[in-house]
């Protein structure tokens, strides 16, 4: 299983010199396995994908599956510039919850409206497949298995857990922690190869935002020990946080823990 993290920016995207070596782009993660790949969410990290796919493998010919977690403006906004959707031959399904009685497709269909963006969803000519998913259900893709664990995040979230014959990558981000332990998700996470998991802020920062929906590493380390991770990869770094913020972090971090790593934007891992 190889994982590839083309944005784990959180909020909104961001450019500058500070911010070069974790990158701007919104969240994007690719996991790719046995020719089949798995995209988790649609920040602008998507377009950067994109490209990718069609300057390796051409313009057509694609088969893309994508899974929301949720679908605040930082996990979708990549969708209307990622190209491969506009191009007749390739195939992209499309895997998210019902929200507020809304789908997937109604989601990204008012998220393309032609008051928003000048192509509509209708517009986009690969062909598009709209599935519903939700907490407590799996999903087999390939060589995947991927379940769902619904999340404390305002609106609510999914977590998703992807195994194969390699290992098992638990995507938690956009995540609050509760004052005490979150056994669901302890659980949901046991013995994870990868926990990829929300330190949005410190724990300085945390008490000004309780409510916010987001995590610190202090509560990534807990969890990461309580389901017995491997190794705990943080995201959805804060757009304040310049990269000599997030080295801080990391050294404060990897005093406690040995196996937490503050993801790049660019990263590839395997499992």
């Amino acid at each position: 299983m190889k994982i590839k993290y083309y944005g784990v920016r959180g909020s909104i995207a961001v450019s500058g010199k500070e911010f070069v070596k974790y990158g701007g782009n919104t969240t994007c993660v690719v996991v790719e396995e046995a020719n089949t790949s798995v995209v988790l969410d649609a920040g602008t990290g998507i377009r950067n994908y994109g490209r990718d796919l069609v300057k390796a493998k051409g313009i057509t010919g694609h088969k893309v599956n994508l899974i929301f977690s949720h679908y605040h403006w930082d996990h979708v906004q990549g969708v209307p510039f990622f190209t491969p959707a506009y191009i007749k031959g390739n195939e992209v399904n499309i895997y998210g919850e019902t929200k507020f009685n809304k789908s997937v497709q109604d989601v990204l269909k008012g998220q393309m409206s032609f008051i928003n963006h000048p192509v509509e969803l209708s517009g986009m000519a690969s062909k598009l497949s709209f599935s519903e998913i939700a907490a407590g259900t799996d999903l087999n893709i390939g060589p995947f298995r991927i379940t769902f664990l619904k999340i404390n995040h305002p609106g609510s979230n999914l977590a998703f857990r992807v195994e194969s014959k390699s290992g098992s990558f638990i995507y938690a981000t956009d995540y609050e922690h509760y004052s005490v332990p979150d056994n669901p998700l302890i659980n949901f996470a046991k013995d994870a190869s990868i926990l990829f998991y929300d330190a949005h802020f410190t724990p300085e920062e945390y008490p000004k935002y309780t409510g916010w929906g987001h995590s610190t590493y202090d509560e990534g380390i807990k969890l990461a020990q309580l389901c017995g991770a491997k190794e705990l990869h943080l995201c959805h770094h804060a757009p304040e946080h310049s990269d000599d913020d997030i080295d801080g972090i990391m050294r404060i971090a990897q005093a406690k823990h040995d196996k937490v790593f503050a993801v790049q934007e660019g990263w590839e891992v395997e499992i």
